[in-house]
């Protein structure tokens, strides 16, 4: 099995569009948690999003307005500007663990990494060095016969408390937000590496 590496900006496109919804699932998480925390089952926001996780049009027949006054002093800021780029960061680092776990991985060693600087190119960056992995340290580990670090929001709960104060208040609200974020985590990462092994399969062909 083998990929050109033309359809590597595919593979990187799937991972940059991945946390971009993220994001965006973030803001539905803040709304709901707001007037209709009793109104609406934040399932439903996880189940339309985990159905492409590279895209979010879906969630706007929930009828959630998103684009409101107090979102925009939380969300239109540089802090939370950055957390796209985390994400991806975040998410490029472990491409040595989703080779591990994809039978018959399609990619050499050598695509791999270059995925991996298209995700940099791409603006994925580690502000802070608030994520302690790297792509280098996880390919080692990779090697090893350890069991693989599950993807968490450990990271993400650090950078709240350090650059984003306000989203860590103790209040019902962000206590709702945070935890619903990191459910959101591993439920994204999941459904990006099943798309990924689906989209690779076709890129095989």
């Amino acid at each position: 099995m083998s990929i050109s590496n033309e359809s590597l900006p595919i593979i990187a496109g799937i991972i940059t569009n991945t946390a971009r919804s993220m994001t965006t699932v973030m803001q539905y998480i803040y709304t709901v948690s707001d007037s209709d925390f009793y109104n609406i089952n934040i399932k439903d926001v996880f189940r339309i999003a985990l159905m492409d996780v590279t895209e979010t049009s879906r969630l706007e027949n929930l009828g959630i307005r998103i684009k409101t006054p107090e979102n925009e002093s939380m969300f239109e800021t540089a802090e939370f500007g950055r957390v796209q780029h985390l994400i991806m960061y975040s998410l490029a680092v472990r491409l040595p663990f989703i080779a591990r776990q994809t039978e018959d991985f399609p990619l050499s060693d050598k695509q791999l990494k270059q995925v991996y600087e298209l995700m940099i190119k791409n603006g994925a960056d580690n502000f802070g060095e608030i994520i302690y992995e790297s792509y280098e340290g996880n390919f080692k580990v990779r090697k090893q016969k350890n069991p693989l670090p599950s993807y968490s929001s450990d990271w993400f709960r650090r950078y709240v408390y350090t650059y984003m104060p306000k989203f860590g208040e103790i209040n019902n609200r962000n206590l709702y937000f945070l935890g619903c974020v990191e459910a959101m985590f591993p439920l994204y990462y999941s459904a990006m590496t099943a798309q990924l092994k689906k989209v690779m399969f076709l890129l095989d062909k």
